[in-house]
């Protein structure tokens, strides 16, 4: 299986946002992004593969190794080596894949954020990172492009923070800052039924209103194309988020669904503007 065609069965695999980023997407940069999310998506995996900590961190170590290469042109991994002829000179690809190395690695640390701005710096190298890249991969021009996209990133980043708070604290994970989870009377052994109706409703419609206001950012029209990927991600986290809302952030609930034809409707429609 040569290396496009192994991003390419990964991204049949890959969560509906992702598909429909590159879906939606002009024709000539959806093998770029293909190949961007593939990369993406295998060091996001290191998580879900690894349960033990050291092997999960042995592994970051040779990605970190493997964006060092790529660099130089010697890439070893398949993956890497479909991205290769994609990366943009002019663009600093190589500090956005390391920041989601580094993302992942706090992810195996099991995170604790002392303040917003420690979350923030998590979603933002996480992504932040992927869809800022997405938008260089796309011929951004201008800087403000570039930053918009950061934001949707780290606003689609921190709507999954959201969605999932439940599933992440089952497994020792807890993504808010400290200072919040004081502010509204939770603390980090967040327990679904005993904080639903209490301080956990409003530490996630808190972090919701955060999460749209990121994924909203204004960005230049002239980029418009270069942003569709970025557009549909972060619209997508905001159906979400409103679909969340409607349920009154009832973190007992079932993880939040789009129907498929609503995830459909909200991609089409954001890769066309920005709404």
């Amino acid at each position: 299986m040569t290396g496009a065609e192994d991003a390419r069965r990964k991204l049949v695999a890959a969560p509906a946002d992702l598909r429909f980023a590159v879906l939606f997407s002009p024709r000539n940069q959806r093998a770029a992004l293909t190949a961007l999310l593939a990369v993406y998506l295998e060091i996001r995996e290191v998580l879900q593969e690894c349960s033990d900590k050291g092997v999960a961190h042995s592994k970051l170590a040779w990605w970190r190794e493997e964006i060092g290469l790529l660099a130089e042109y010697r890439p070893r991994h398949p993956l890497s080596a479909n991205l290769a002829p994609f990366l943009p000179d002019e663009f600093a690809w190589q500090a956005a894949l390391l920041a989601i190395v580094a993302s992942v690695e706090t992810d195996v640390a099991l995170p604790a954020f002392p303040q917003f701005a420690d979350v923030e710096r998590y979603c933002a190298g996480c992504g932040g990172a992927l869809l800022e890249l997405s938008a260089a991969l796309g011929g951004a021009r201008h800087s403000e492009a570039l930053v918009a996209a950061r934001s949707r990133g780290s606003g689609w980043q921190l709507a999954e923070l959201v969605l999932q708070a439940g599933e992440h604290a089952e497994q020792g994970r807890v993504y808010f800052a400290s200072a919040d989870l004081h502010k509204h009377s939770v603390d980090r052994h967040i327990v679904a039924g005993v904080h639903a109706n209490t301080g956990l409703t409003a530490l996630l419609a808190d972090y919701s209103g955060r999460a749209r206001a990121f994924a909203t950012a204004a960005a230049p029209p002239a980029d418009a194309d270069a942003l569709v990927a970025a557009r549909v991600v972060s619209g997508l986290a905001c159906a979400h988020l409103k679909k969340f809302a409607a349920l009154n952030y009832d973190a007992t609930l079932p993880p939040v669904e789009l129907s498929p034809f609503a995830q459909l409707w909200n991609a089409w429609r954001c890769a066309r503007r920005d709404v």
